[in-house]
């Protein structure tokens, strides 16, 4: 396993940090890798796979943006650039497995190949995953296995961790696992809150998410050859 340093600037100031693998080109897709992207929140990881869609960089189709949230950032992102979008609130349904055939539903109506959750602050049930076996993948702020669940960053600076960082991974039936396809590392410095690793996470984020999407994309076009 390759293992390089890196650095980005930020705030004037630079911080190193590994990323396994090592960051290689996009893979190509003809036709382009179709998605559907997860979101609840702000949105910086979709907005990067718009960015570098738009540019040609990354194969990628993006069919729909599916968000549980009303006032999501996502929301705002996708229109400006007219991809689809949904929004599919748990509370409007009677059971969660009704709420995730909506979102299942919504994802072959546009013919997704692998789905992203990127920030999608719901657990997914074995309905949901035996649906997109093998083609659903998650982007979560720590190095799992370590610090699995929604207060990653912050379990990482109270437990006194000095290393953490980002991992993608496939989704399975527990939570926060699966294989993994790309991690990236930092220190944790001294003087860090939650607002100020979670802006280096973030950055890290952006560079293995789409990378990540890029290997899933090509394992599932493979997978599909293979067995036709």
């Amino acid at each position: 396993m390759n293992l390089s340093l890196n650095k980005i600037k930020i705030l004037d100031k630079s911080f190193n940090y590994i990323i396994s693998p090592e960051i290689s080109e996009f893979r190509k897709f003809s036709p382009k890798l179709k998605i559907g992207v997860l979101a609840s929140g702000n949105g910086t990881n979709f907005q990067e796979l718009i960015n570098l869609s738009e540019k040609g960089e990354l194969d990628v189709d993006i069919k729909v943006l599916i968000t549980n949230k009303d006032d999501a950032g996502c929301i705002k992102r996708a229109r400006s650039v007219k991809i689809p979008h949904k929004i599919i609130r748990g509370r409007d349904f009677l059971q969660k497995e009704l709420f995730e055939l909506e979102i299942v539903n919504t994802l072959i109506h546009y013919d997704v190949e692998l789905v992203v959750m990127a920030g999608w602050m719901k657990i997914v049930t074995p309905f949901f995953i035996n649906k997109f076996k093998n083609k659903i993948i998650n982007i979560h702020p720590s190095l799992l296995p370590a610090y699995k669940g929604g207060s990653a960053i912050n379990d990482s600076i109270l437990n006194g961790s000095k290393i953490t960082g980002c991992s993608v991974h496939f989704v399975e039936e527990e939570v926060d696992s699966g294989s993994l396809i790309m991690q990236a590392a930092l220190s944790i410095r001294d003087d860090d809150d939650i607002e100020s690793l979670s802006k280096r996470i973030h950055m890290l984020e952006h560079k293995i998410l789409p990378h990540s999407i890029s290997h899933a994309g090509y394992l599932i076009r493979s997978n599909f050859m293979e067995n036709c």
